[in-house]
């Protein structure tokens, strides 16, 4: 199988309705590059990629491990879960989790937080998520943290303002902004260069 070239483009149909979606602001241009490189990862016959496909591609992206992340990114992209992410799912996912705007990509964060989607962060969800994200970005803690459950305690401290053990996604939200680490962790950049 691996990557095949491909002269396949998007009928201007699907690139409109793409365009049109309220959570798309690609070019016709670049929803056209990201179809051809989502191509490359097709097996021969396939229109959609496999959880296994997928998670290699994510992985190619990264030094570190990102299979667990890329699980979790997944589930979020495969949006009426039939285990693939076609292009569409694919172009929306890129979009609500690439947003510019904050509320945009924190609703999707929390989706990605909220493993059993029951509405609610746990700690073991939050613990499982910035595990995955330190694999994968082979990222250093910041230096008040001891560990990531100490870093997930001190999170829950801030955001869980009900004292409930979980947080809502209005309490994610709210408090996302008061802790620069979780904006860090959304943008997979959780340690700064140096």
């Amino acid at each position: 199988m691996g990557a095949k070239i491909s002269s396949k483009k998007l009928q201007p149909k699907t690139i409109n309705e793409l365009q049109h979606h309220i959570d798309v602001d690609f070019t016709k241009d670049e929803i056209q590059d990201w179809y051809k490189d989502f191509e490359k990862h097709l097996g021969e016959g396939e229109t959609a990629l496999s959880r296994t496909a997928f998670i290699k591609v994510y992985n190619s992206l990264f030094d570190g491990d990102a299979s667990t992340f890329a699980g979790q990114v997944f589930r979020t992209f495969d949006v009426d879960n039939n285990n693939m992410v076609d292009f569409k799912e694919f172009i929306l996912g890129l979009c609500m989790s690439g947003s510019t705007d904050p509320n945009v990509k924190l609703k999707w964060a929390f989706s990605m937080y909220d493993i059993d989607q029951n509405g609610y962060i746990s700690q073991d969800e939050m613990n499982h998520i910035l595990n995955a994200v330190c694999k994968m970005t082979n990222c250093r803690l910041p230096e008040e943290f001891t560990s990531i459950e100490n870093m997930t305690k001190n999170i829950f401290n801030v955001l869980d303002k009900n004292s409930d053990n979980q947080i809502s996604l209005e309490e994610f939200i709210e408090g996302a902004e008061k802790i620069q680490f979780v904006i860090d962790i959304l943008q997979c950049d959780p340690a700064p260069d140096t």
